[in-house]
This record gives C-alpha cells, structure tokens and sequence, in this order.
C-alpha cells in the first residue's frame, strides 16, 4: 500500500475523537484478516471493519525490531495515550509470539495476544486435524499419535531453535528443514544434528555449534502450558505439508497457503468462538 494511502497515527485519533462509535480491528497481515472477518461472520457480528496494519502510516523507532507485529505494539500504545479510559470498541491484535518463554505481559485496553504463540494456531488443535483426515485425506493417517510423539517434540525444537537464534548475540538467518524429515516403516523422524550443522553453516557460526546447541536445549519449556503457545504457524504448516507428501497425499498438499485453507475449513467456529482471544473480540465487538 502506498504510502500517500496510508492514515497517519494523528488521523486516525483525529477519527476516532469524531466517530467514537466506530468499531475498528487491526491486525497483522492478510490471512489474520481473513481469520477475524470469518469470525464476525459466523457469530452474525456486523459493522466492525477489520484492517491489516500495512493501512496506517506507523513511525519506525531504530530501538525496536521491524515488523507488522512491532507496528501494531506501537499502534496501540498511541491509542491509548489518546484514549486513556480505553473505552473505544476498537482493538490491535498480535501473534504472542515468544511471549510465553519470555515472560513479556504489556498490559493496554487496545491490545489482543493470540492464546498460542501465534494465529495458525487455533487450527492446530487436534480436532482440526482429526476433521482433515477423515474429509480431506485418502485415510486417516496422521493420527494422534503421530501429533504428540513426533509433531509436538519436532515443532518445539524448531521453536527453542527460533527463540535461540533472535537472541541478539546471534541474530541468525532462517534455514530450512523440511528435507530432514523421513519417514520409514511407517515411523517419521526427523535430523535434530544434521539441521543445526546446516543452521550454523549457513550463518557461518558453526565454530559456536556447542554454545549454540547448549542455549537451545536449555530453553524450557513449561509443561503446564498447551503445546501450541510453543509452535511457529510457518514451522507448523512446512511440517504438515511434509508429512502429507511422504504419505503421498499431495492433493491437500500443494502449498502452504492451500493446506491452510484446508485447515481453515475444517474449523469448529463455535468451539473457537471458546478460546479467550476470540470471546474477548466477540464480547467486544458483539
């Protein structure tokens, strides 16, 4: 979006200062927005307009990271110098991203964290996925099971692998992994040493490889927590993808995007309409 289309932070106080009635979500990107627009509409919620935060003009800070999620941090924070009282029906919703490891709670009126570590998430659960074998596949066969002995343990490594390397002493490149997932005899494993090996290289830190294996394994995990709040949404869908090809259903598999629509479909609204960030929208916005 250009940026001559773009609201200003002061325009849109200025918006909300002569409309307070409006009613206005932001969120990160498109697929959120698809997400929280299939929401309203289940639960007949009407005159709420959802907005990616590419729409408003946010000014940069050279002390934060970049990004969509950064923007709408800043976003809300500017709300609510001008709305003190946060009583405006209007929200600000983030991925919580690493916020379960780190401890990171910023408390705000206008800002929404998902439950887990990030939207793709709420379509993880094994409800989801237990609908797509039975309606989407040739056979039901990435069972429970599967989910909890491979799936979880894989996607946490990959997620402490993550958390690890935005440390700034690394600030590490993203490396793929999906070719070091193999399934044989009907088990799937997947090459824990091999993907550091390449991770490091890479990045040309592979001197650093017993540091760096040792702040990943020291990442703990709390138990008490459900899984998901540890799994990264991109991580997530490349390993299902995988997985369907090795088990030769490469019809719901093509890409990502489409294995996510397929999830998409495949949700419960209502169940949905249970986790806490979407009763909070719809006791919002309803």
């Amino acid at each position: 979006m250009a940026n001559a289309d773009r609201r200003t932070i002061e325009e849109l106080v200025t918006r909300y200062e002569l409309e307070p009635s409006l009613k206005d979500i932001y969120v990160e990107g498109a697929e959120d927005k698809r997400i929280v627009d299939a929401m309203l509409e289940e639960h007949r919620i009407s005159g709420v307009s959802v907005f990616e935060v590419s729409s408003v003009d946010v000014p940069t800070d050279p002390h934060e990271e970049t990004g969509n999620r950064t923007k709408l941090m800043r976003l809300a924070r500017a709300l609510l110098e001008a709305f003190r009282d946060g009583q405006l029906r209007l929200v600000c919703i983030i991925d919580s991203d690493f916020d379960h490891l780190s401890g990171n709670e910023e408390q705000n009126a206008f800002l929404l964290k998902t439950d887990y570590a990030n939207m793709e998430m709420y379509f993880f659960s094994p409800a989801v996925i237990d609908k797509m074998n039975r309606h989407c596949l040739r056979s039901p066969r990435l069972t429970d099971r599967i989910r909890q002995r491979f799936m979880v343990p894989t996607l946490q490594f990959l997620f402490r692998v993550r958390y690890v390397s935005a440390r700034p002493k690394w600030k590490l490149k993203e490396s793929p992994f999906e070719k070091l997932v193999s399934l044989a005899e009907g088990h799937f494993a997947f090459d824990k040493h091999e993907y550091i090996r390449r991770y490091l290289n890479k990045n040309s830190r592979y001197a650093e490889r017993s540091e760096f294996q040792s702040e990943v394994e020291g990442v703990g995990i709390p138990p008490q927590l459900d899984a998901r709040c540890f799994m990264h949404g991109h991580d997530s869908l490349a390993l299902l993808r995988k997985m369907l090809n090795c088990l030769g259903d490469r019809r719901v598999s093509k890409d990502v995007d489409a294995l996510f629509s397929t999830l998409r479909g495949c949700a419960d609204y209502t169940a949905l309409a249970q986790e806490p960030m979407f009763a909070a929208i719809l006791q919002r916005f309803g």
